[in-house]
Order: C-alpha cells, then sequence, then structure tokens
C-alpha cells in the first residue's frame, strides 16, 4: 500500500543564484563540475521520469497511488525547472551548459536514435508496452538512486555552508527532501503495472550505467570549458572527490544498499 498522497506536497519554490562563484563547492573545480553536470542531467532525467510514469497513470486501479503520481509529477517539474535555472549562472561564467545539454538530449532522450526512443521503441515490438514498462523500471531504479544520493547528503559532515555557497546547499537540500518524499512512487507504479524481477533488474544495470556515464561526461565537459581551473590543483580535488563519494556517506549508504 503506498504512503498517504498527503505526504508528498507540490512546492512552488524559487531560488536566489545571485553572486554563485565559479568553483561553488570546496572551491574546487572537481566536485563543482561533478555536481555542475547534474544540473543538466536532472532536468532532461525528470521530465524522463514524468512522461514514464504518466504512461500507466490511467491504468493504476489504486486511487491513492494515482494521486501520488500527479504530486510526483509536480515536484519533478519544478526540480527540472529549478535546476535549469542555474544553466543562466553557468553560461555567464562562461561554461556553456546548452553544448552539453544537446548532447545530453539527443544521445539519451529526444534524438531519433535516442537511448530512451530506441529502448521504447525494440521492446515495445518485442512485446506490446514491454519498451514503456522498460522506461518506468529505468525511471524506478533512477528514483532509487536519487533516493540513495537524497539520504547520504544529509548525512555528509563536509555538506555545510562553509564548504558550499549556501544558496546551493538549499537548493540541494530541498531537492533532497523531495526524491526522498516521493521515492517509493514509480516503484509503486511499476509494480502494480508488471512486478516482473527482470524488468526491474534490467532497469537498474542500464539505470547505473547512465547516471555515472552521463554525470562523468558532463564532469569533462564542464573541466574542458572552465578557464579558471588549477591545473595544478586537480590530483587532489580529484582525490578528495574520490574519497567523499567512495568512502563517506554515499559510499557507506551505497554498500549498505546493494
Amino acid at each position: 500500500m503506498p504512503a498517504t498522497a498527503e505526504k508528498i506536497k507540490v512546492r512552488n519554490v524559487e531560488f536566489n543564484f545571485d553572486k554563485v562563484p565559479k568553483h561553488w563547492i570546496l572551491g574546487s573545480s572537481i566536485a563543482t563540475h561533478f555536481v555542475n553536470s547534474m544540473h543538466i542531467v536532472f532536468p532532461e532525467g525528470e521530465k524522463f521520469f514524468v512522461r514514464s510514469v504518466r504512461k500507466f497513470s490511467k491504468d493504476l486501479k489504486n486511487e491513492e497511488l494515482k494521486k501520488q503520481v500527479v504530486s510526483f509529477c509536480g515536484q519533478e517539474g519544478i526540480h527540472a525547472r529549478e535546476h535549469q535555472r542555474f544553466w543562466e549562472v553557468m553560461e555567464e561564467q562562461d561554461l556553456k551548459p546548452e553544448g552539453f545539454a544537446k548532447f545530453l538530449k539527443t544521445t539519451a532522450f529526444s534524438g531519433k536514435y535516442s537511448l530512451e526512443n530506441v529502448l521504447v521503441n525494440t521492446f515495445n515490438k518485442i512485446q506490446p508496452r514491454l519498451g514503456d514498462k522498460m522506461a518506468l523500471s529505468l525511471t524506478t531504479a533512477l528514483e532509487h538512486y536519487t533516493a540513495i544520493l537524497a539520504h547520504a547528503f544529509f548525512n555528509e559532515p563536509f555538506a555545510t555552508n562553509k564548504h558550499f555557497a549556501p544558496q546551493m546547499l538549499e537548493l540541494l537540500h530541498w531537492h533532497a527532501c523531495e526524491e526522498i518524499e516521493h521515492k517509493a512512487v514509480a516503484f509503486d507504479v511499476l509494480k502494480e503495472v508488471d512486478d516482473s524481477y527482470i524488468i526491474r533488474v534490467s532497469g537498474m544495470g542500464l539505470a547505473t550505467i547512465m547516471l555515472w556515464g552521463y554525470i562523468a561526461s558532463g564532469q569533462i565537459y564542464f573541466l574542458s570549458q572552465d578557464k579558471d581551473k588549477s591545473i595544478i590543483k586537480i590530483p587532489i580535488e580529484s582525490f578528495i572527490l574520490l574519497k567523499t563519494v567512495i568512502f563517506g556517506e554515499i559510499g557507506k549508504i551505497f554498500q549498505s544498499t546493494f
């Protein structure tokens, strides 16, 4: 039984990104561009989540879950908007976010041979709606990842105003809260639509490749655009990021989850 719909609230917030420094996490280009890539990945990813879940909204028999889907879509829409608003700041910092955004859209979502179109069209030919179920499974897996990241972020000692630009920390805390709040919606929809373990595991495998592949690609792209990065500091900045992601709270939660 899904949680009550009242627990998922759509909050129409708007963040102030004035005076965000170029390297707004730890003064580090490596850490900043790791998260900057998410500002591109999240908006398109969340639009995909909404498309995937809405395809089955009319098929749901559970009325509470139907209400949750509406709230889920509302939250994801505002997440996409707020992260995309930060593109203007990145453009002012000469990071050219539209370049990576175009690459992401073409290869992952909107291109004729994008991963979404190939996945959905290929599997729908094998079995009616199987491709749509695979897209929903991919959404479920990615929502699992974002919930893990959200929990880890709240427990990460370095995630403070001392190390982050305050308005960016506020944005990430808000996003993390709502990811935790609606983390079960896509999973509950998938369970009602098709509880196949094979479909679920396949979605997780593809999600793992897509999420980390695109985040890493975005990080490399923004580093290449960043004329103010310090080549000398990159090795130690990379070590600090890897230590935090692998051996910090994020790594601990991944180890306990998987």
